[in-house]
């Protein structure tokens, strides 16, 4: 059984096109690795642009949901084509805190989300 990742990056500082098409890029990248099985909640991006909320109840959601996931993937939102970078983001900052509120790995890097996904699979086949 592969980890559920919590893909967590900036959506509402800086451009908000831009922290979405980053995240559904990480997404499919981390999908077809198929290492993890990747959780993009920026996804309620394109809902909320049919069925608008409260940006609040967007984070309390995200909030409820962080418990079925294993482990929280924090990255810096990216886009080369338009020379962008953007880490700042409360959102974001604040699901880290629940993930280490609740003893679950938050990893910087793809690198090192893999590196502990092998770890735990040589765990379980030792315990086989």
């Amino acid at each position: 059984m592969k980890p559920t990742v919590y893909i967590a990056s900036p959506y509402t500082k800086g451009d908000v096109a831009a922290n979405v098409r980053f995240q559904c890029e990480i997404f499919d990248l981390l999908l077809a690795d198929k290492k993890v099985l990747p959780v993009a909640p920026l996804w309620s991006h394109f809902q909320h642009t049919l069925f608008p909320r409260p940006y609040q109840e967007w984070i309390n959601y995200d909030l409820e949901m962080l418990r079925l996931y294993d482990c929280c993937l924090r990255l810096e939102a990216k886009c080369e084509a338009i020379n962008y970078r953007n880490n700042l983001s409360t959102g974001a900052d604040g699901e880290v805190a629940a993930f280490k509120k609740m003893n679950k790995p938050v990893f910087y890097s793809i690198e090192e989300l893999y590196t502990w996904v092998e770890k735990l699979k040589k765990r379980k086949n030792l315990n086989l």
